[in-house]
């Protein structure tokens, strides 16, 4: 710790110390298309016009037309009107991208088949979650939500130049309001069927004139839950949460911008859409008891309870500097969780399969860079360090059906062999990064940058049982077991790009880059967990086209790409045992986002993405499978979102806005055997159709809006996910499998008023 705070100092003191050169030299005015805005400030770029999303992907301030790589960004007030409110509600409005936070042990994201699906500390996500540039390192802090946003940011393909924490396949970054001098509010309610109510609002005040500001921001959610559970009380996914976020402005020069922010935000309830799928004959067992294969409904005699508690702050700083900009970014986050899933209802009130993890993440991060000045050769430099605490406990209950293949390995139900596995990790990471751009001429430019990666990971490992503290020779358990391990890993990623401008409107684009998720330690049922497991690396080649035509009346980008990942960290619950194992993706698609506004009151959209990918080599070796030439998992082939919106102005002044989107996606493979497919009544509903429609009515003054929603109108039922535990209550073969599967939640509707001054 004394060493993080030692960075932190030294990182705060560089922006600290540096205003009194800045006002001794001449600084150069910066272009905005190139300067680097406060983080979620208003900002302008080059060729923006109205309604643009500024975006900061490259550590500048530019339009999505100038980004040389796929991107999609969302404004704070389209989150709030479409009601997207959390990471998840982001997957209507983008295709090609699934997150499932239905598991609330366990977040599910996945952007073009780069997807985790473990549990074991150190190991990295493949796709990375920031908030305001700080790093979030457990998958599931995508359970948080958004409230008092500027802009989220979805960025495609591997990320390792100048984006925070090197990943490879791709990073959401959610960048909230900063303070601003100027007193104003906003506040949003909205309510809803099955108890929903949520509230967001936000009150910002100047507290010394052009010195001092400051804004407070909270947000509550709660619902009664939406899924029906015949074995227990109440309704499954009810929850709880309230959140609240404080930041504080300083500006003791006219060069020197400093924002502290603090947040804290706390989540209960007893789980998402879950429920239990029957694949071929539907046979259900006797010993099922009260049981009815219904689309949501959960048939779990146990609860699922969990809870969550995210905090922690930043401390930023922002120097104008020989016209560039000097950035020094201080966070700090923790963790502290707890989730219980129970698998399959009996006779008796025991689960065959049960599971539940304690999670208590520490992180510190620390990022310094400089945005030089805008000029023919424009560069950013900096570097990066992590340092990470990472204790889980994971507690697994099997309590087989008699005759299922599992119950001959350990006793079958209704007795309970239990098996904990604790694992304390570390993980420490340094980079330093830079990427330069050279406009050859005015419409010609070639971009190249790297960074070089080195990630030191340490784990101590401890597993037992408390009913069997023997050995379990047919289930993998060897005893109790005691075992440390670490080990460093290296990298150098970079990225080149050639961009060209053949005509104002439009960009052309050609980028390679790599991208690098370090290893971590094998996951290999129950047994001494030091095994190094190979880190991920991934090339992505991708081309495009960013183009704005007929008066800004259309828009169309378009990119293609092929991204080939290496030592893929794969996850695998086959044979009913939690094991990791590395193996080959190799990924092929194109991705379209156009805008049509063919009125200054109407707006059309439609997104599409194309993905084929497939596992090159994929050899699980627990079970003995070789599941090479599968397709990749949370990839649909085929998805697309369409939206329509058209602003009516009526004769008091007021505007009513009637909205509607549509998003479908094809079925998907969700375990790497991709069985699922031999059951067509559960494979189908993978299959995703979802309507939504909204109706608001804004008053002459802007002052307040009122309107009316529903999502998913058709009552469109979807998979998400599916585990196999056929093993935990028959044996295989006999013609019916049994699938724990997650889904999307029915029809909900409600209203919402929201004001501001």
């Amino acid at each position: 710790m004394q060493t993080n705070i030692a960075l932190s100092s030294a990182a705060l003191a560089m922006v600290l110390a540096a205003p009194s050169h800045a006002q001794t030299a001449t600084p150069t005015p910066a272009d905005a298309s190139t300067q680097a805005p406060a983080e979620a400030g208003p900002a302008t770029a080059a060729g923006a016009v109205t309604g643009d999303i500024i975006v900061t992907a490259q550590r500048r301030a530019s339009t999505v037309r100038e980004v040389p790589f796929s991107i999609a960004a969302f404004s704070g007030e389209q989150l709030r009107t479409q009601q997207i409110n959390s990471p998840a509600a982001l997957v209507g409005t983008t295709p090609g991208i699934t997150i499932n936070t239905a598991d609330k042990s366990l977040s599910i994201v996945a952007i073009r088949g780069n997807v985790s699906t473990f549990r074991t500390a150190t190991l990295d996500t493949p796709v990375a979650f920031f908030v305001d540039d700080v790093y979030y390192v457990f998958n599931n802090d995508l359970n948080s939500n958004f409230y008092d946003v500027s802009r989220v940011e979805l960025l495609r393909g591997p990320q390792g130049t100048l984006f925070g924490r090197n990943v490879v396949g791709g990073a959401i970054a959610v960048i909230t309001n900063n303070p601003e001098f100027d007193t104003n509010y906003y506040g949003q309610l909205t309510g809803g069927n099955r108890g929903y109510l949520r509230t967001e609002g936000a009150f910002n005040t100047v507290l010394e004139d052009d010195k001092i500001a400051g804004r407070i921001a909270f947000s509550t959610e709660r619902s009664d839950g939406l899924i029906k559970a015949p074995n227990q009380s109440g309704r499954y996914g009810d929850m709880d949460s309230y959140a609240a976020r404080g930041k504080l402005l300083f500006t003791p020069t006219d060069t020197l911008k400093i924002v502290l922010a603090g947040d804290y935000s706390y989540t209960s309830g007893n789980g998402g859409a879950i429920s239990l799928g029957i694949g071929g004959n539907q046979v259900v067992p006797a010993t099922f008891g009260n049981f009815t294969n219904a689309e949501w409904v959960n048939n779990d005699y146990a609860r699922s309870p969990y809870h969550q508690r995210l905090r922690g702050g930043y401390l930023r700083g922002d120097l104008d500097l020989l016209g560039g900009v000097l950035t020094a970014i201080s966070g700090y986050r923790m963790n502290n969780s707890y989730a219980l899933n129970d698998d399959v209802p009996v006779g008796t009130v025991t689960p065959v399969f049960g599971r539940a993890q304690n999670v208590r993440n520490r992180s510190f991060t620390q990022e310094v860079r400089f945005a030089s000045a805008p000029n023919r050769l424009s560069y950013v430099v900096g570097a990066y360090y992590l340092s990470a605490n990472v204790y889980t406990n994971n507690q697994f209950f099997y309590s087989p059906l008699p005759g299922s293949s599992t119950a001959a390995a350990v006793r079958p139900n209704p007795s309970i062999t239990n098996i904990d596995r604790v694992q304390n990790g570390n993980v420490r990471s340094v980079a330093v990064f830079g990427e330069a751009t050279f406009a050859v001429t005015d419409r010609f430019s070639l971009i190249a940058g790297g960074r070089y990666t080195s990630d030191r990971k340490k784990i101590d490992y401890h597993a037992f049982s408390l009913t069997d503290p023997g050995t379990i020779p047919g289930f993998g358990f060897p005893g109790e077991v005691f075992a440390s391990g670490g080990k460093t890993w290296n990298a150098f990623t970079p990225r080149f790009s050639a961009k060209w401008k053949p005509i104002d409107a439009v960009n052309f684009y050609v980028t390679y880059a790599k991208g690098f998720k370090s290893g971590g330690f094998v996951d290999n049922a129950y047994r001494n967990p030091t095994i190094p497991l190979d880190p991920e690396k991934a090339e992505n080649i991708e081309g495009g086209i960013k183009s704005r035509f007929f008066d800004n009346k259309v828009d169309v980008n378009l990119s293609v790409f092929r991204q080939k990942t290496k030592n893929l960290q794969n996850f695998s619950g086959a044979g009913g045992i939690a094991h990791t194992y590395n193996g080959t993706l190799v990924m092929r698609g194109a991705e379209l986002e156009s805008v049509v506004r063919p009125a200054p009151d109407v707006r059309l959209t439609f997104n599409y993405t194309y993905l084929k990918g497939k596992y090159t080599s994929l050899k699980d070796p627990l079970v003995v499978a070789d599941y090479s030439g599968n397709p990749a998992k949370y990839a649909p082939r085929n998805a697309f979102a369409v939206g329509a919106s058209y602003d009516a102005h009526i004769g008091n002044g007021g505007t009513i806005t009637p909205q509607a989107d549509f998003s479908y996606s094809d079925r998907i493979s969700t375990d790497d055997a991709n069985t699922l497919r031999l059951y067509p009544n559960l494979y189908d509903k993978t299959r995703g159709r979802t309507l939504n429609a909204r109706l608001t009515y804004e008053d002459p003054n802007k002052r307040w809006t009122v309107g009316a929603w529903v999502k998913n109108l058709t009552n469109n039922y979807q998979i998400l996910h599916a585990d196999d535990i056929t093993a935990f209550l028959i044996r295989p073969g006999a013609g019916t499998t049994y699938w724990k599967i997650f889904t999307n939640t029915p029809r909900t509707f409600g209203a919402t008023l929201t004001f501001k001054n």
